[in-house]
């Protein structure tokens, strides 16, 4: 190992991602870096064409080095930020997305993640983004019109539902405390109303002149399906075995879920005892502090029991979700802090039910459960925790997490919090059961609408038919299944190949169940397999990985 190798790396890695910044100005406020925050994602041709070669030139840079040379962890980062690099050349130049998604030209995020993220001259950040809101999208409308027939008309009604709600948001920045406080009364006067009302437009756009034209495919694909699991998560397993996995796991749980449900019930049928559980559930008004709450005990239960290292500093913040984004998050959702955030203030979005249909999936089991999920131990703890060390708040590793990591750690939190005692009711075995077989349908769907031609009302209608689901809570699932390939899949997944590492390690003398947590924790949100071989071992891994799919034929 070499430090002058380490610091000609840093150097390389801090180069690169000073230029693509410039591409992605909203993941730099994402991930806390200043210099971004008054740009709006560029899109012209000449842009994308100078990203594909800032990628190119990074690979050509990667090839060149001695990896030998390098310390673990900057091998780690270099194996994460090639594998980005690779998929984003390929993504550009077969699945442009300023020709396929016009959810992506939407600048409501944009604005919104200014008052979310520390960010220098906040006032001069919000101004110059709204002001360029109405070229910004008669712009998009150009490339959207060039080859309307690849859009897919679910990615239309997404963008469409999402403008329309986003005029409101911004109709409503004036009177907002933070505005009022460091711009005063009038201090976006006549920024608001021109961008509300080329988001207008846009949204009419959509529904009248785009919208009857889109006949797009949204599958990615298997080869690029294949290629997301290699190079984003470090799976080496293709769709197939994938498949397989889940196929089994989906069995198993929905055998376990009838035996569970006839203990419990005296009856076969989950409907009947979910029914009976949603039958508890907060008032409509108390639902944001029934997860306050719950979220505070789950809190107060990890501490007691010591079974994670906790972060020093943070903050939680349990808020209604914005009205922009109800359409995408159906029940609750979490915002991490940026990686720079002294407070590393997360928000946790929980979503007002329209109808007491709605109000009933806010069930007082189901809160704990997601309480644990979202917040202790599971996604709060885990982010703060990976921006708490140098290493794992790289930039490789905060831009290219792995839902392996992050959402398999939350799903096993779930469990674990049950064996520990604190879902310890005897019905949060059927709904850790239910979740479960959620979490595994994902795996199935996440395979079949990318690789195999899997029709989205059939795949609405087992989510129907086997979770109680509603058709509009399942649609609300299947568009962001569409657009986020080998997301879906990850939550099962990493739970399953937690618990195999969990399993393995037991048989090794001196296992504690805290230290375990600390070190799967230790190396930021990347991808489980590079985590587990570089905390716990090749042999660990290996062990891990053919429990789940098998050994290699």
């Amino acid at each position: 190992m070499s430090n002058d190798a380490n610091v000609a790396f840093e150097a390389l890695v801090a180069a690169y991602y000073e230029a693509w910044f410039r591409y992605h100005p909203e993941r730099a406020v994402d991930v806390g870096v200043d210099g971004y925050a008054h740009l709006l994602r560029p899109y012209g041709d000449d842009e994308i064409g100078a990203l594909v070669a800032l990628n190119e030139k990074l690979l050509a840079e990667l090839e060149l080095i001695r990896v030998d040379d390098l310390s673990p962890d900057h091998r780690i980062d270099l194996d994460v930020l090639e594998g980005a690099a690779h998929l984003e050349i390929r993504e550009l130049r077969e699945s442009d997305w300023r020709h396929h998604n016009p959810g992506e030209f939407l600048p409501v995020d944009a604005i919104h993640q200014l008052f979310l993220k520390p960010v220098k001259d906040f006032p001069g950040a919000l101004r110059a983004r709204l002001a360029q809101i109405p070229a910004y999208l008669r712009g998009a409308r150009s490339h959207l019109l060039e080859t309307p027939s690849l859009v897919p008309v679910l990615w239309a009604e997404s963008a469409h539902q999402t403008a329309r709600a986003g005029v409101d948001y911004l109709r409503s920045l004036e009177q907002h405390p933070r505005v009022l406080h460091e711009l005063g009364r009038d201090g976006l006067h006549g920024l608001v109303e021109p961008a509300a009302q080329a988001l207008t437009e846009f949204a009419h756009f959509l529904e009248s002149d785009l919208g009857p034209q889109c006949e797009g495919d949204f599958a990615c694909g298997r080869a690029h399906f294949d290629r997301l699991l290699a190079q984003r998560h470090f799976l080496d397993v293709d769709a197939d075995a994938l498949h397989a996995f889940g196929r089994e796991l989906f069995d198993i749980t929905a055998r376990n879920l009838r035996d569970v449900t006839r203990e419990l019930s005296g009856q076969d049928d989950p409907a009947v005892l979910l029914a009976r559980i949603r039958a508890e559930h907060p008032a409509a008004d108390d639902l944001v502090e029934a997860y306050r709450q719950a979220m505070e005990r789950a809190r107060a239960f990890v501490v007691a029991q010591d079974l994670v290292t906790l972060p020093e500093a943070q903050v939680l913040h349990v808020v209604e979700t914005p009205s922009f984004l109800r359409h995408q998050i159906p029940f609750a959702a979490y915002v991490e802090p940026a990686a720079n955030d002294p407070e590393q203030a997360g928000y946790y979005y929980v979503t007002p039910p329209e109808g007491d249909a709605l109000l009933a999936e806010h069930h007082y089991l189901g809160i704990a459960h997601t309480g644990v999920h979202e917040a202790w131990p599971g996604h709060h703890l885990q982010f703060v925790t990976a921006h708490r060390r140098a290493e794992s708040r790289s930039l490789p590793r905060l831009l290219n997490p792995s839902a392996t990591l992050y959402e398999g750690w939350a799903l096993y939190c779930e469990s674990l919090m049950h064996e520990q005692g604190f879902l310890g009711r005897p019905e949060s075995r059927f709904v850790l059961l239910h979740d479960r077989l959620w979490r595994a349908l994902r795996i199935l769907i996440d395979v079949e609408l990318h690789t195999r031609g899997l029709p989205l009302d059939e795949a609405a209608e087992r989510m129907v038919e086997t979770l109680g689901f509603t058709y509009s809570q399942a649609m609300g699932e299947l568009t962001w299944y569409s657009m986020a390939p080998t997301v879906p899949m990850g939550y099962a997944t990493g739970w399953g190949l937690v618990n195999a590492v969990r399993d393995r390690l037991r048989l090794t003398p001196g296992f504690e169940l805290k230290a375990f947590h600390d070190g799967l924790l230790a190396s930021g949100s990347i991808a489980l397999p590079l985590v587990v071989r570089h905390q716990f071992g090749e042999p660990t891994w290996q062990s891990a990985r053919n429990m789940i799919f098998g050994a290699r034929s």
